[in-house]
């Protein structure tokens, strides 16, 4: 897609996985990949990275796996499990149910992990064009779309240096965490996912319509 005045394409990195039957991560699948930009000279520049599961529900269900398990698989997606299902019942949960006013249907999950654009491309308003394609690329066979914004700023950092980290520049961003993910949330809204109440998640229907590249454009950051 042409952003300005150079394209942008995601590169998905190469996985692999065990062929073994009834393990929990067989269902739960960790996608990777960055975003770069081609310029008019076809010189290429990294524009930023991306990290998603895609829980494949339907298929635990078919092969009587927990749920639970799956979810507790991974230390990104544990906490998404109390608020996505009925512990009980392994159905959606009321709260769930009530965001969207039942309109929702049984079906897998695209959590979108980690979204980090460089500074550089941050007034494209990149971020929502990125997180939209990955929707659209990734989302196929699911019923709902989950994040946890949350500002990389606040995020608890370990003491050996980080170069991606660096280029990031998170210091230049609102260090108040409260402040910080109330205008995530506001962004993110913009794509069209609500908040769930007293949880720290923000969830949309994949069938809901996507805006428009061009929409988004407009919007602004």
């Amino acid at each position: 897609m042409l952003i300005g005045p150079s394209y942008f394409f995601l590169e998905v990195d190469k996985s692999e996985e065990q062929l073994e039957d009834g393990d929990p991560t067989h269902y739960l699948y960790e996608t990777t990949g960055s975003v770069f930009s081609l310029d008019n000279r076809d010189r290429r520049s990294t524009a930023g990275r991306f990290k998603l599961y895609y829980v494949d529900v339907g298929a635990a269900v078919n092969a009587r796996a927990s749920i639970y398990n799956i979810f507790d698989s991974h230390a990104n997606t544990f906490d998404y499990f109390g608020a996505i299902f009925d512990p009980d019942t392994v159905g959606f949960s009321e709260r769930l149910s009530k965001l969207f006013k039942d309109d929702e249907g049984w079906g897998n999950i695209l959590i979108i992990d980690r979204l980090e654009i460089l500074p550089k491309y941050r007034s494209l308003n990149l971020g929502l064009i990125v997180m939209r394609r990955l929707i659209e690329r990734f989302g196929g066979g699911t019923a709902f779309v989950a994040i946890k914004p949350f500002p990389l700023q606040c995020e608890a950092v370990g003491r050996q240096p980080d170069k991606w980290r660096d280029k990031l520049k998170l210091s230049d961003f609102d260090r108040q965490s409260r402040s910080a993910t109330a205008k995530l949330r506001r962004h993110y809204a913009k794509l069209g996912f609500k908040s769930m109440k007293g949880t720290p998640f923000m969830f949309r229907l994949t069938s809901y319509a996507l805006p428009k590249p061009a929409d988004l454009l407009r919007m602004g950051t």
